[in-house]
């Protein structure tokens, strides 16, 4: 039977894979950036989004990883695409999983709390090309993607 306290964990990374594609690439961008939930960004599961300069991105929370992929931008507009998901946040063994190996290692276990059309829409969504918009006002990021907007507050390169 899998464990109770999964759900919210499968909430909090669906939202935070969602965050992880709603990044951007400037000259600016390059650095630590940790969401700011009303001007708050140290409250506990803290999600933080990692932009190198050479067009990969990172997202974690608490300093634990989470997804990993690519972004590109320009003119205000980004594009993302996560390439793995890390293991541990699915209480599966902690390493980088591509979509394929995170489809095998998840099935049976998911397959007990949703339907097998469910289950493979959520491991897809998690891997799916996201595009939205951007700008960055001082030390803040803010992203829009159908219709959200999130804002993170830059702490370091």
């Amino acid at each position: 039977m899998p464990d109770k306290n999964l759900k919210p964990i499968i909430a909090i990374i669906f939202g935070l894979i969602i965050s992880t594609h709603a990044a951007a690439q400037s000259n600016t961008i390059v650095g630590t950036w940790v969401l700011d939930i009303g001007g708050i960004t140290n409250i506990g599961n803290q999600v933080e989004m990692i932009f190198d300069n050479n067009g990969s991105i990172e997202s974690r929370l608490d300093g634990v990883p989470l997804t990993r992929g690519h972004y590109t931008a320009s003119n205000g507009r980004y594009t993302t695409q996560t390439t793995s998901v890390y293991g541990s946040s699915f209480r599966i063994e902690a390493r980088w999983y591509s979509q394929q190996e995170l489809r095998n290692a998840l099935r049976n276990m998911f397959l007990q709390l949703m339907s097998i059309h469910d289950f493979n829409e959520l491991i897809d969504s998690m891997f799916a090309s996201e595009t939205g918009t951007f700008s960055i006002s001082g030390n803040i990021l803010t992203m829009r993607k159908d219709g959200e907007t999130e804002s993170f507050k830059y702490i370091r390169r």
